[in-house]
This record gives structure tokens, sequence and C-alpha cells, in this order.
């Protein structure tokens, strides 16, 4: 029996704007039996979330999409950490990227690098 690992992903939701690009990042740890597994499960939790819809701002109302980019990272943090938090916990981050609007993800064509 394989012993439950903890793997911490970065997922590049792409909250596009009329143009804009990504506005965030979002990370999070979750179990999994191996590396592929983990891959398959950020895929999953990532391909979970996209959405649409229109944002008001005080000159116009805009169409706004969210959608998965790509697992940006996956690593393994082992079998214990210091404090185990939920099943799946994730954070925001500020991203830098500009991607133009019309463009087409394909998360599941990229494996992230690292330790196999």
């Amino acid at each position: 029996m394989k012993t439950r690992q903890w793997y911490q992903a970065r997922l590049a939701w792409a909250e596009m704007v009329e143009g804009r690009g990504i506005r965030h990042w979002e990370e999070g740890l979750f179990h999994s039996e191996d590396r592929e597994a983990a891959f398959q499960r950020a895929l999953k939790i990532g391909e979970g979330g996209p959405s649409g819809g229109e944002e008001e701002s005080a000159r116009r109302t805009r169409w706004v999409e969210t959608r998965l980019a790509e697992v940006a990272t996956l690593d393994c943090l082992g079998e214990e950490l210091e404090e185990e938090p939920p099943e799946v916990h994730w954070v925001r981050l500020p991203a830098t990227e500009k991607i133009a609007f019309d463009h087409k993800f394909e998360p599941a064509n990229r494996v992230p690098p690292g330790a196999q």
C-alpha cells in the first residue's frame, strides 16, 4: 500500500478582462498517491473552476472569464507537514504575466518540471 504524500501545486488561472491578463495565481496543497495522480488531481481541481460573466465598473460593463492556464508547479512535500492543512487548501497570489483574451490554454499538455 502506497503512503499518501502532500503535494503543492501552483495553478495559473487566467482571469481575462477584454484583453487583460491573469489577475492572480492559485496555490494549493492536497494529498495524492504519487506525482502522476497529483497532476491529474490538480487538473481536475483547476478545470472545475472556469467561470464567466459581466463585470461592472464606473466606466463600463466588461466580460470576464476565469480559466485554467496551466499547472505551473507540482512539488512533493513529503508525508508529514509541521501543521497539516485541510484536505485541499488554496491561497491567491498576484501574477505579473499578461495573456491575450482569445488565447487557448491546454494545461493537460504541459507537465510541470520537478522530481519524479
